[in-house]
């Protein structure tokens, strides 16, 4: 039972890949919908956040650790971006269909 404590305290998430799935299921503290494109407003094309450099320097003031950006990819369960993007890379490369679709 200790070993399940101290586990759990450990963030384990894998590694984030910049696959868009988080900001296309709903927006973080930080975000707004966009409605018309059903993401996060500040999704760019290429799945960054438009508001990164804002976020960070507010949560660095705020001394926050981890903060949003860092975490890793806590959506990773069911996730066909995330897979896609795994399977691709395993592959060699990325297909232009990946590209549209975040």
């Amino acid at each position: 039972m200790e070993h399940l404590d101290e586990e759990l305290k450990e963030v384990s998430c894998p590694e984030c890949i910049r696959c868009g799935w988080c900001c296309k299921q709903t927006v973080c503290y930080y975000g707004e919908w966009d409605y018309q494109k059903w993401q996060c407003k500040f999704l760019t094309d290429d799945n960054l956040c438009s508001k990164y450099d804002e976020i960070v320097r507010y949560e660095s003031q705020l001394g926050l650790d981890p903060g949003l950006f860092g975490s890793g990819c806590c959506l990773n369960f069911m996730n066909p971006y995330r897979v896609k993007i795994m399977l691709e890379s395993q592959q060699g490369g990325r297909c232009e269909e990946n590209e549209a679709n975040g």
